[in-house]
Formats: structure tokens, C-alpha cells, sequence
């Protein structure tokens, strides 16, 4: 297969190695191509600038578009979802067999600690989740055979927020009530695209998450004590929202298997590589 990945950052980079090793070949397309896996074909683009998009190879038949917006404002999400969007589509030589388009769990705008599946109306409470959905109703109308998935928040090795947060002296966190929190390792987020690309017969909408929605509170706990400082300080905080809580059963019943299915498992990983290059260097 020839599969384009539109925006292939770190998540892109581990799952064009996997496509590499598979035997297919793999164009990346970003603005600095220089930190593109060895093996993948570059593509110097801005998805928001057309004359760099003027001439994309004619043998795509996989997409995958997971850019990046530049900043977190909404001038910059509209910029690459929207418009990004449009202007690859528009510039493509000939339409894909199938498209992944990454989403985010941020289209529910649910905070009552209630469950979310594939079949829970998208209520986006910010402008980060209703340009999302924005972008997913433009792409169904544009691309046949189009899989959208809505990844929860991904971790990894090099995106520790909340290691660094649990071992800050003082840190205050809401207890009372339990605000859930959902997340997926790096890992396992390339892997899902993987796998949705390759599967026979996907549907149309998948959420992917770990097998685990916890508590921000027990998941901080958990981290102080794996790392042996202070826990953090639980607030009681009466009327704040209580977040959601993400249910994969349905990628699960695809036949995708998770290698991090709870934070624990991925946390402690990069926790032990942390520890291991601690002690070389």
C-alpha cells in the first residue's frame, strides 16, 4: 500500500515505522520533515498553504490525517482542521480507498462522570471539540469509506504532564467529587491506526482509550508514590464537573489488543526507562 499521513508527528512516526516493517511504503507530510522516522518519504507541505500541496504523489490509496495545530487557539485549530482539511482533500490527485481521520474524545462535552461510547450524541463544550466534530462532518461528506477515531489523551515517554505534575511540591488536585480522566500510551494510539487501516471491514467511529478511566486524583496519587515523594493534597470541590468516562469495548471487539490497558501498565513503563537512564548517564 502507498499511505499518506497527513501531519506525522511523534504518533505518526511510531506507526510509519510499523507500516515501513509491514512492507508499505509511507509518505510523511509536515512542515519540517526532518524529524521523519528513517525510511519514510517526505513531503514538505503546510496543510494550510495550497502551492505547497500542488503536487502530491497520484499513488495514495491510504490517508491518514492527524495534523497538528500550531498553537491552542482557536485561530489554529480552525486553521489545520478546517481549512487544512479542505486544501489536502482538494489537492489530492485521486480519492483514497480508505481514510483515517483522527478525532478526540473532546467532542463530548459531557463532565458528570457519565459513560461515553461511539453512540453518545457529540456535545462539544469548548472550541477545541466543536471544530473537531466540524472537521469529521466534512470529512464524511467528502470521503468515501472514511473511519473516524477519537483517541482520549495520549502519554508517552516524552509527554509526562502528569509525572511532572504528581512529583511538584505542594500539588493540589480535586478529590471530591472524582473527576475521570481518560488517556491512551502512545504506543497503543499508533497501533489503533494500524490496525483500523489494515482491518477488513471497519465501521465508521471508534473511540480509543485504555481499558481504565480513573480518577485524576488516584492516577496522581499513584504516580507520587511510584516515584517516592509527598501525594498530593485532594480538594473538595462541590460543584465541579466530574469529566467522563470513555468506554473502548467497541475497538476492543475489532480485535485490537491494548500492550498498556491501564495507566499503571504505561506509566510504569516510562517510569522504569526514566529510572534506566538515570542510572547511564
Amino acid at each position: 500500500m502507498y499511505i499518506l499521513i497527513a501531519g506525522c508527528g511523534d504518533v505518526g512516526n511510531i506507526l510509519a515505522s510499523t507500516l515501513l516493517q509491514d512492507g508499505h511504503t509511507v509518505y510523511g507530510l509536515k512542515r519540517d520533515t526532518s524529524t521523519l522516522t528513517e525510511g519514510v518519504t517526505p513531503i514538505q507541505a503546510d496543510l494550510t498553504d495550497t502551492a505547497t500541496l500542488a503536487d502530491l504523489p497520484g499513488d495514495i490509496d491510504r490517508l491518514i490525517y492527524m495534523p497538528t495545530p500550531a498553537s491552542q487557539d482557536q485561530n489554529a485549530y480552525e486553521a489545520v482542521f478546517i481549512e487544512g482539511w479542505k486544501n489536502l482533500w482538494a489537492s489530492l490527485i485521486r480519492a483514497p480507498v480508505r481514510t483515517l481521520l483522527v478525532s478526540s474524545t473532546s467532542v463530548f462535552g459531557l463532565s458528570d462522570g457519565s459513560v461515553v461510547t461511539e453512540a453518545t450524541p457529540p456535545e462539544p463544550a469548548r472550541f477545541n471539540g466543536r471544530l473537531l466534530l466540524q472537521m469529521e462532518q466534512l470529512a464524511t461528506g467528502c470521503a468515501d469509506n472514511l473511519v473516524v477515531v477519537r483517541f482520549s489523551g495520549i502519554y508517552g515517554p516524552e509527554r509526562t504532564r502528569l509525572i511532572t505534575m504528581a512529583a511538584s511540591p505542594g500539588c493540589e488536585v480535586q478529590q471530591v467529587p472524582p473527576y475521570f480522566t481518560n488517556r491512551i500510551h502512545i504506543d497503543d494510539a499508533a497501533a489503533v491506526l494500524r490496525h483500523l487501516l489494515l482491518l477488513k471491514q471497519p465501521e465508521a467511529l471508534y473511540l480509543a482509550s485504555d481499558d481504565l478511566p480513573e480518577p485524576r486524583y488516584e492516577v496522581l496519587h499513584w504516580l507520587a508514590q511510584a516515584q517516592g515523594v509527598a501525594v498530593p493534597t485532594g480538594l473538595v470541590l462541590e460543584r465541579a464537573g466530574q469529566g467522563k468516562r470513555v468506554d473502548n469495548q467497541k475497538l476492543r471487539h475489532s480485535g485490537f489488543q491494548l500492550s498498556f490497558p491501564n495507566y499503571q501498565a504505561g506509566y510504569g513503563a516510562i517510569l522504569k526507562l526514566q529510572s534506566q537512564d538515570g542510572v547511564s548517564k
